[in-house]
């Protein structure tokens, strides 16, 4: 493609002009491309590079940005010659617009020849030779109905500090303007257009251990290295992805740079103590109090500098971070404090980065960054209320709404309805009535009559229950006045009406008796709504029937039941108690007809008896129940007795259908039933409505099997002065760091090469919590140690562990086959996890007088005939094959001579 080959000539031609300064232009740091969408086609690109301040030579007042569209143009440097730093670092932004020949996706890229030298993990020794290249992918949009696409903006420098052995973390605090959800991926740096560094290792890969891990956050950004192994410096690459409705619309690949320095490997990190996640309503005030402590008192540093980056201090009516400036004592007491309003509703979290440096170095030092999480969201409409009007539901709320006046994103309320009622648990984290029961009836209603908003469902059906809620909906806006990004507000309170009540009304299915044949409940039901009920067309006689069901069964008539009634104000007895159930076994479902004299049937909708299920689970109780009712139960009460005690006791309340009982003691026995408490939510049925679940009785038991330690594995690898062959394993005690704690011992497995198990040994003490491991077999062995509860259960999915073998392999140059007992064989010096060779030696002549793959070669001097060699010199070759390793052989072909002696 032509911008392909413009793109590799530029880079070429950049290189060839640098060539005579590009020793001393060690240069690039980090870096990252950001834009904004000014227009349909029209784009603002902002490049910032971090740089070698020393590196005069090499240092740019314009760039060349290359468009993705084939076009090319330079930028110039805005902040004046760079804004320089300590510790050799300069800061340096460039700006260039540029117009598209239309709508699509382009990456945005800027190459500069040179990184700076001795980059660890990047072509070592050679990044100095490794072109520098940033990228960014940008969506254009159409303006007028999708709005416009900003980039995210990163509030935290690219370059930071870490000392060896030391976890090291960092966020690059990111914040989109336009509300776009962002998600963060580890990558490899680049040199051109999509084209990685050459030799890159991800730093977890440079003296790779257990004791060195890498991990990066996906939703929070936040990168963690636990710990590095080996002081310099480092380059990662982190993706930032943009998406708008699910849709991936774009990237930034931010390039940074990690200095590891070893003279502070004894220095330990400040440690902030703060919260992490939170989520308030618009209004709230926020104070957050964050602590910050350095252990460090007395050694070199001791003081420590607080700073605090997020989108919360760029933003309108921006929020503040108190802390005293530069470096302090080692203890510091600040806190975040934030007045939020409905300006700063969004669907994504805010990040505030508290970032804490001692002063080691004197201007810098190690570094602890914590993210605090926070979202605002839309406070609910208030006061919901639901009227009849001529045959309609009327709904009206509190006006104005509490974002009418101090929001710019307020766009109107949307109206939800279901079929009965129902209680609702809000997550304050993650508001709106997207994924619950509700279904959305009306959008973007702002009509209001004197203090209340309003809105008339006219799709209803006479005889059903109406229930509704409303929630506010805040969105960008598009220069055409179209809204994009929406996000709901928490939902008001709900809201239940009846078009017309001319049917039965089941009030009461309770279950009064538990029993496997001698079970009962207790029937209640309400007669129809005179007001409503047509008794001048539907006259008596009036016949009552009730029906029951229970799983896998139809609905069958309870003939002991069925009535009739000569006149509306006769019938009085609206009670049945239903025995001789299973009442343990199952729930029972009933509905009532109230049929009249001309076959006109008004039946009720039908509602089950709660059923309780007890089961262990971890030890413990769970408890979760049936809840099928006509009207919504908004309460539940947890009642429990002992074996042998009579009386039940609560133990809670829930909302929920499922509660665990943790004060469970083992092999105890404990019953247990459920009272809810529901309503209709409408007029002329206000009561409380109560009901029993069965009795469920349950012998507490540890069904689970326990927790898997966590085993770590030193191989010979890790001691290189190591001559006896054996493996040191170690785990976590399971009692200590897992909610099950029953763990009496474990069984320690060796696996081999095949991946074949071998018992090695059973201890029966859970405080153990090592074991070494001697062996002969020169080959790797991986590990598995199997925790075992009280009851004989094993930990299920072991993880395992293979030891870090280091292959060695070491030849000597003579030996004397003469059969005197001493150095008759010609062996290797060193030979350890070696799995075969490849071994051939040649005469002088160069003819082959011996061959074999066995790498203890065992050679006695003889040649392939079996006849015995005459003394002289030999010459070898041996490709050396090891088992596979995280340590390979650094030379895999050795050659030499042997000097083959028999003497007297």
């Amino acid at each position: 493609m032509r911008w392909k080959k413009l793109n590799r000539l530029l880079i070429t031609i950049l290189i060839i002009v640098y060539i005579p300064t590009i020793i001393k232009a060690t240069h690039n740091r980090a870096g990252e491309i950001t834009y904004v969408q000014l227009s349909d086609n029209y784009v603002r690109a902002i490049v910032t590079t971090y740089t070698k301040t020393s590196s005069s030579s090499a240092d740019r007042d314009t760039i060349t940005i290359s468009w993705g569209d084939g076009t090319f143009s330079s930028a110039g440097r805005t902040n004046g010659n760079g804004t320089e730093f300590p510790n050799d670092i300069k800061k340096n932004i460039y700006i260039a617009e540029h117009q598209y020949p239309g709508r699509g996706t382009y990456d945005l890229g800027m190459v500069d020849p040179n990184r700076i030298d001795n980059i660890l993990n990047i072509d070592p020794p050679n990044s100095v030779n490794i072109p520098f290249y940033i990228q960014s992918t940008i969506t254009l949009f159409n303006t007028t109905f999708q709005g416009i696409n900003h980039s995210p903006i990163l509030l935290q420098a690219p370059i930071d500090f870490a000392c060896l052995y030391q976890t090291f973390t960092h966020n690059p605090s990111a914040f989109d303007e336009d509300g776009d959800s962002l998600a963060y991926e580890l990558v490899i740096p680049l040199m051109d257009r999509n084209l990685p560094v050459p030799n890159y290792l991800f730093p977890n890969q440079i003296k790779s251990g257990l004791n060195n891990n890498i991990y990066l956050d996906q939703f929070s950004g936040t990168f963690i290295w636990n710990a590095p192994q080996m002081a310099g410096e480092y380059n990662i690459a982190i993706a930032i992805y943009e998406f708008r409705k699910g849709v991936l619309i774009g990237k930034i690949i931010r390039d940074m740079e990690i200095l590891v320095q070893e003279s502070c490997s004894m220095n330990s990190p400040p440690i902030i103590t703060t919260i992490q996640d939170t989520c308030v309503i618009a209004g709230t005030y926020l104070e957050i109090p964050i602590l910050i402590n350095d252990a460090d008192v007395g050694n070199k540093g001791g003081f420590v500098k607080v700073e605090a980056a997020g989108a919360p201090f760029v933003i309108m009516n921006n929020a503040s971070a108190l802390f005293p400036s530069g470096f302090n004592k080692p203890i510091i007491n600040g806190k975040f404090i934030w007045q939020t309003n409905c300006t700063h509703i969004r669907k994504e979290y805010y990040n505030v980065t508290i970032k804490a440096t001692d002063n080691f170095f004197d201007t810098t030092g190690l570094s602890t960054t914590q993210t605090i999480r926070i979202k605002i969201i839309g406070p609910p409409p208030i006061d919901l209320k639901s009227k009849i009007i001529n045959n309609q539901i009327e709904l009206n709320w509190n006006k104005p709404y509490a974002c009418d006046f101090d929001s710019t994103h307020f766009r109107g309320f949307s109206v939800w309805r279901k079929i009965k009622s129902q209680s609702l648990i809000q997550d304050t984290c993650n508001p709106g009535l997207e994924h619950s029961n509700y279904q959305k009836i009306a959008f973007l209603i702002n009509s209001y009559l004197l203090q209340n908003y309003f809105y008339l469902d006219t799709n209803i059906n006479p005889g059903q229950l109406y229930c509704y809620r409303v929630q506010a909906e805040f969105a960008k806006i598009s220069t055409a006045g179209f809204p994009y990004n929406f996000v709901g507000s928490l939902a008001s309170n709900e809201s239940c009406n009846y078009l017309q009540i001319d049917k039965p009304i089941l009030l009461n299915v309770d279950v009064i008796n538990t029993d496997p044949n001698l079970g009962s409940l207790d029937i209640k039901w309400a007669k129809p709504n005179p007001n409503f009920y047509d008794t001048i067309v539907h006259q008596p006689p009036y016949t009552i029937k009730l029906f029951y069901s229970y799983p896998n069964r139809s609905l069958s008539e309870i003939l002991s039941y069925t009535k009739t009634y000569s006149s509306y104000s006769n019938i009085l007895d609206t009670n049945f108690t239903h025995k001789n159930l299973s009442t343990d076994q199952f729930p029972y479902q009933y509905l009532v007809q109230f049929i009249s004299s001309d076959g006109f049937i008004a039946q009720s909708d039908s509602s089950e008896s709660i059923y309780l299920n007890a089961k262990n689970q971890n030890g413990s109780v769970q408890l979760s129940w049936s809840n099928n009712t006509s009207w919504s139960n908004y309460l539940f009460s947890i009642f429990r007795k002992e074996e042998n005690s009579v009386q039940f006791d609560s133990i809670g309340q829930t909302n929920t259908i499922q509660f665990i009982d943790l004060t469970a003691e083992q092999q105890k026995k404990y019953c247990y039933y459920v009272t809810s408490y529901g309503s209709y939510g409408f007029q002329g049925i206000d009561s409380i409505l109560i009901n029993h679940s069965n009795i469920s009785c349950i012998k507490v038991m540890d069904d689970s099997p326990p927790c898997c330690p966590k085993l770590s594995v030193k191989g010979s690898c890790d001691d290189n002065n190591n001559t006896e062959l054996f493996n040191t394993l170690s785990w976590n005690n399971p009692n200590v760091d897992c909610p099950i704690k029953d763990v009496v011992g474990y069984e320690i497995y060796k696996l081999n090469k095949s991946n074949q198990r071998e018992l090695l040994i059973k201890i029966n003490d859970p405080t153990r919590l090592n074991y070494i491991h001697e062996y002969s077999i020169i080959e790797p062995l991986c590990y598995e140690v199997i925790s075992i509860d009280s009851s004989g259960k094993q930990c299920e999915s072991p993880i395992k562990i293979c030891a870090n073998y280091c292959p060695a392999y070491e030849l000597p140059n003579t030996f004397t086959p003469n059969g005197d007992g001493h150095n008759d064989i010609f062996k290797p010096i060193k030979n350890k996890f070696i799995e075969r060779v490849e071994f051939q030696v040649v005469n002088q002549w160069g003819e082959l007088v011996f061959r074999t793959e066995d790498p203890n070669l065992n050679w006695n001097g003889t040649n392939l005939k079996g006849s015995i060699l005459s003394d002289g010199v030999y010459y070898y070759s041996c490709k050396i094959l090891p088992y596979p390793s995280t340590q390979p052989l650094k030379d895999l072909m050795i050659k030499g001579f042997i000097e083959l002696l028999k003497g007297k």
